[in-house]
């Protein structure tokens, strides 16, 4: 167990939500801890560009993820690299928090953040075989290993269209596969794709399978005829939604049927003590700036029962 003495808040996961309750609490004097087993930033690190950001027009992902983990730091919070297993409801004034080395970290109260994770295509024949090896989740990250070659992303939202739009800093030979001809992705962002040479885009068409020795070197398209294409593929950005990362806190019975947590509108789960914002959240939208609110008011009601 760890020796830590009891925290006011401890907040798993670092993204905008996570890092902008820490801020909130941090600073109104509540003895705060970030939990993350990731770097800080969340879902923003693979972004290229973010701009709705109020204040910045344009910035890179990465360097706002840098600029809000500076300030949710700023007021005496502290962070932990780690990885958590479950949660331990004990009264409405104690939560453990268990980590994976077996560490246990006790808290007043606990704020879930931990966001979402790509979701994977179980639809297609050899994906798991070639999963990292030709297959990735994010331009930014690995983006340069794939200059110069023939590179598709699949699916119709703002993150497929602005995954391709990214690439086409390190080669002219992107596919964009959408499976019906109705785009979900911002008008804006449909229309720079669209004027891109670079990019070509092919709606209507599904991805049967992908064929390799030890990396991905081909890809079979099913079109809407029913015709199947081989094409040459070095890369694939499956972009097809995401999924909540909610398992470790299962025991706690606060999630909807797709793990999504549920709270009211002042961040609370219906287990005392324990609140989640963000991306988990169940709810309409999410945009950074949706993201932040949650943590601000969550940070602020944990304060107001504490106090």
């Amino acid at each position: 167990m760890s020796n830590e003495a009891m925290y006011d808040v401890v907040i798993i996961g670092a993204g905008p939500g996570g890092l902008n309750a820490a801020l909130y609490a941090s600073r109104s004097g509540l003895r705060t801890l970030i939990v993350e087993k990731e770097v800080p930033g969340g879902k923003i690190n693979s972004t290229s560009e973010v701009e709705n950001w109020l204040g910045f027009k344009k910035i890179s992902g990465f360097e706002l993820s840098n600029t809000l983990y500076s300030h949710a730091m700023a007021f005496g919070a502290k962070f932990k690299s780690a990885e958590i297993v479950s949660i331990k409801h004990v009264n409405p004034l104690l939560q453990e928090v268990v980590l994976k080395n077996g560490d246990i970290i006790s808290t007043k109260t606990v704020i879930i953040a931990t966001g979402l994770v790509n979701r994977k295509p179980t639809d297609i024949e050899n994906f798991a075989k070639f999963d990292k090896k030709g297959i990735s989740y994010c331009a930014v990250c690995d983006g340069p290993l794939f200059r110069g070659k023939n590179v598709f992303v699949l699916g119709d939202g703002n993150s497929a269209f602005e995954e391709a739009l990214y690439l086409t800093s390190f080669t002219d030979k992107i596919t964009l596969i959408t499976r019906s001809d109705k785009f979900y992705a911002e008008d804006i962002t449909v229309e720079k794709v669209k004027a891109e040479p670079r990019i070509t885009l092919i709606p209507n068409t599904y991805i049967k399978s992908l064929e390799g020795n030890e990396f991905v070197e081909k890809i079979n398209l099913i079109g809407k005829d029913g015709k199947i294409t081989t094409l040459d593929c070095d890369g694939l950005f499956p972009m097809i939604g995401f999924i909540p990362t909610s398992e470790f806190a299962k025991d706690l019975n606060i999630t909807n049927e797709k793990g999504y947590i549920k709270t009211n509108d002042k961040m609370q789960t219906v287990v005392e003590g324990i609140y989640a914002v963000g991306d988990i959240r169940d709810k309409e939208i999410r945009q950074i700036v949706t993201a932040a609110s949650d943590g601000a008011i969550a940070a602020k009601e944990i304060w107001n029962s504490l106090k």
